[in-house]
């Protein structure tokens, strides 16, 4: 299967005037899903399918088992009803009801069962498969990674495409409320190599005292010195320099490529200089002293090209280790657990296009790695979870756990928009198709960065806990002020990060107090996306935090940096803040309140903590509270966010997993 770009069709509506919108945006898309929307790794897929028989359509499959006849009872009948349950050899009895169940199944073993390639499911795969005499199968739920994922400009293009869940947070009150359905979208990788195939390959370890808390939470073995050798042992760095300054805190040799990208436009060294200006350091982020300044940032890439997780650690070794099986397009739909033994066995699953359930046998452990949202619900389909709510769609309850409560993310704001005046980067449709052209043929250019993006910043504002630790963290995103003007509300704002004349001031609260909670679809628990409650500026606090950011990065204006590209803020206020004065305090809080926005870093629905942690779910071996032979293993274990992006401390996190994993098994008499 190959990429399929967003639906513009859907997302631009008659009224919407927008450049992403534009006829020339639909054909570059298209060219760009001729010349990039295929997959190396192809043939892997294709392999499969002479095995298994070829993938149709999720819905086809839905259509026959239910037809028109969709409702919440139908549901209760086939998928969760009374006779979900087990018997003692594994057999599923009702999820999807007789039909399916008559039908002769193909019953698997593998040592170890791993859920979701993502950014640690593949860190996992790789670490277990080195030793030889385990099996391991891993199992995405989405496609092989498309080359489209390697052009660093493209993010854009990647959120609402087949490879994004698309997940979008529910109605509330205090954010989100001028978005689409009044929800905030969360993109979410649907394959391989999961949301590091998406993001903007930001790599931010956090700071060490995010991890110094999770200790003294109690979660042994989690300090920052604990961790940093696995942050180190992932680690390929290409920067001499970063390396020369700081040798302690990184590492050249390991599966995951870090650098600065190859290419840096005017603006970069413009808002570089700003900050300096306004008094703040260039930093490392990434090494043990103070967060407060600004840097170049260094990204998940090798040579001007994404290195996801599914590149770095799974491509290297998919053609030459035996023991490890890959399935993508295979959609599991509960964990088995014996609910008398409290004992993980195996899982069960669908494969695009298939009609009947997989059941697969773990003689040792089944790992979930399937992220923030999708974790917590297979946690909660496999009965283990809050028992009201698993009460409420019928499901025996084999665990009481909260799991999908603490749910955290860096809460952001859009439309704060400085004008560029006289260093806006455009391109004219053959300008565009000459850096196209460049880029394929030398990995250059400005499609070979994220443009603005690429500084970041953190500062403190008077609301944080501690005064040397940082509570904002700024990014800047590639804008154009018509597109603004015309349409704010747009997602996603369809254009290569190359090209703008405008920057989307973002400031992110690193340390949100608020916490959400995820549920089960009350419509279609299996196969509907979660109901996610972010819960966003319930603690006031964050507001107050975001509003002093947005200050801080005004500051930027009175700079002689910024004067010199005559940037100016961008007088045009939303309709549903008119009634404010605009760019006063409570216009700022009118804004994020409408206009909510996220950089896609949920963590912590399944919450790492001790026994004596009324809410934990997993302990600090990853392993679930009560349940034999089953971890968790993503950023969901998080107790507390990290104060930066998150995809590099979800790589440790594989990590660190993996070795715990070896721990208990390789020398199982030293773990009991």
């Amino acid at each position: 299967m190959s990429w399929v770009p967003p639906d513009l069709a859907t997302l631009c509506q008659p009224h919407i005037k927008s450049t992403s919108c534009s006829p020339s945006t639909v054909l570059f898309l298209q060219l760009i899903s001729q010349l990039f929307g295929y997959s190396p790794d192809q043939s892997f897929s294709s392999t499969y399918d002479s095995l298994f028989g070829q993938p149709g359509s999720q819905t086809s499959s839905y259509d026959t088992f239910f037809g028109n006849a969709g409702s919440q009872s139908s549901l209760y009948d086939f998928f969760l009803g009374p006779s979900n349950s087990f018997d003692s050899t594994g057999s599923s009895s009702a999820i999807f009801g007789k039909q399916v169940f008559q039908q002769k199944q193909t019953e698997e073993e593998y040592d170890f069962i791993i859920v979701g390639a993502g950014s640690a499911g593949c860190v996992v795969a790789n670490r277990l498969s080195e030793i030889k005499n385990w099996k391991i199968l891993l199992l995405e739920a989405g496609i092989e990674e498309p080359y489209v994922a390697d052009v660093p400009a493209f993010p854009p293009f990647l959120q609402e495409s087949n490879i994004d869940w698309r997940y979008r947070t529910q109605p509330e009150k205090r954010s989100c409320r001028a978005l689409l359905n009044g929800g905030c979208g969360w993109a979410r990788g649907k394959v391989m190599g999961g949301s590091s195939t998406i993001n903007y390959m930001i790599y931010v370890r956090g700071n060490p005292r995010d991890y110094d808390e999770w200790a003294e939470m109690g979660n042994e073995g989690w300090s920052y010195n604990e961790v940093l050798h696995y942050f180190l042992k992932s680690e390929d760095n290409e920067d001499h320099d970063i390396l020369k300054q700081h040798p302690e805190y990184h590492h050249k040799g390991g599966y995951q490529t870090v650098e600065r990208f190859p290419y840096q436009d005017y603006n970069i060294k413009a808002l570089i200089e700003a900050w300096l200006e306004l008094g703040y350091p260039n930093i490392d982020l990434n090494a043990a002293e103070s967060q407060l300044g600004v840097m170049l940032y260094q990204h998940t890439s090798r040579h001007g090209e994404r290195l996801s997780t599914n590149a770095a650690f799974i491509r290297p070794i998919r053609r030459k280790r035996r023991n490890l099986s890959i399935r993508t397009q295979a959609h599991v739909t509960r964990v088995l657990i014996d609910p008398r033994t409290k004992h993980a066995f195996g899982v069960e699953y669908i494969r695009d296009g298939e009609t009947k359930i997989r059941t697969v046998r773990a003689r040792k452990e089944v790992i979930i790695s399937a992220g923030t949202i999708n974790s917590p619900k297979l946690l909660l389909l496999s009965g283990v979870g809050p028992r009201k709510q698993l009460e409420y769609f019928g499901i025996q309850v084999v665990r009481d756990l909260k799991v999908g409560e603490n749910l955290q993310d860096h809460v952001t704001i859009r439309d704060v928009v400085i004008y560029l005046n006289k260093t806006a980067i455009t391109a004219s449709e053959e300008e565009r198709l000459e850096d196209l052209k460049k880029y394929q043929q030398y990995r250059n250019g400005p499609l070979s960065s994220t443009g603005p993006l690429q500084v970041g910043v953190f500062t403190v504002t008077e609301y944080a806990e501690e005064k040397d630790l940082p509570d904002i963290q700024f990014s800047f995103d590639a804008l154009s002020v018509g597109d603004y003007i015309t349409n704010p509300t747009l997602e996603p704002n369809a254009q290569p990060l190359a090209y703008y004349d405008s920057l989307n001031v973002r400031p992110i609260v690193l340390r949100p107090r608020s916490r959400g909670r995820i549920l089960l679809n009350t419509t279609d628990p299996v196969w509907g996306a979660p109901l996610i409650y972010p819960n966003y500026f319930a603690d006031p606090r964050d507001m107050e935090t975001l509003v002093a950011g947005i200050r801080q990065g005004l500051q930027m204006l009175f700079t002689k940096s910024f004067r010199h590209v005559g940037a100016q803020l961008v007088d045009y206020p939303v309709p549903e803040c008119e009634n404010y004065e605009f760019a006063s305090d409570d216009y700022w809080r009118c804004l994020a309140t409408f206009y909510t926005s996220t950089i896609f870093h949920p963590v912590g629905t399944c919450k790492m903590g001790p026994s004596y942690d009324p809410d934990a779910v997993v302990d600090p071996r990853l392993r679930v509270h009560g349940i034999k032979n089953l971890r968790v293993i993503d950023a969901s274990i998080m107790p507390v966010i990290t104060r930066g992006n998150t995809n590099a401390p979800t790589i440790m996190i594989g990590e660190k997993g993996s070795d715990l994993i070896k721990a208990h098994w390789l020398h199982k008499s030293e773990f009991n």
